[in-house]
């Protein structure tokens, strides 16, 4: 009988601990990012975003095609400076003429230089960029 009373005491408490964790669950930590990039108002057919944080330098890249682009993996939230790169070397399979090449305004291919800003938060985040040759 007193077994009985110590083993009902126990599972009302850990029902009642449970209860009290499922208010407990933190915000999301990281941030999905995907988007849309411009340069001077026609899509970046191709080529490579980076996103680098302005606190510790780390970030992600992702591959755009046709103006579109979606990081792979999360990244942490924060301030992060944006740079455009040409895109990844052909695979070996790839012809001449299935190369593309694209160049991009110097001061765009560095986060330090690019001038180009964005906040990430937590959660998804939908970017619309609009980069210009010019600095």
């Amino acid at each position: 009988m007193k077994c009985q009373f110590f083993t009902r005491l126990t599972v009302a408490i850990l029902c009642l601990f449970s209860i009290g964790m499922v208010g407990c669950s933190e915000a999301p930590t990281v941030a999905e990012v995907d988007g849309r990039i411009a340069l001077d108002g026609s899509p970046v057919s191709t080529g490579v975003i980076l996103l680098q944080d302005d606190v510790n330098g780390t970030g992600g890249s992702a591959v755009v095609e046709n103006g579109s682009f979606t990081f792979s993996t999360p990244i942490p939230p924060g301030n992060y400076a944006v740079a455009l790169q040409s895109p990844p070397p052909p695979a070996p399979h790839e012809t001449a003429s299935q190369r593309v090449s694209v160049k991009f305004p110097r001061h765009l291919t560095e986060a330090a230089t690019s001038g180009v800003k964005v906040e990430i938060t937590p959660g998804k985040n939908s970017l619309k960029l609009d980069v210009k040759s010019k600095k």
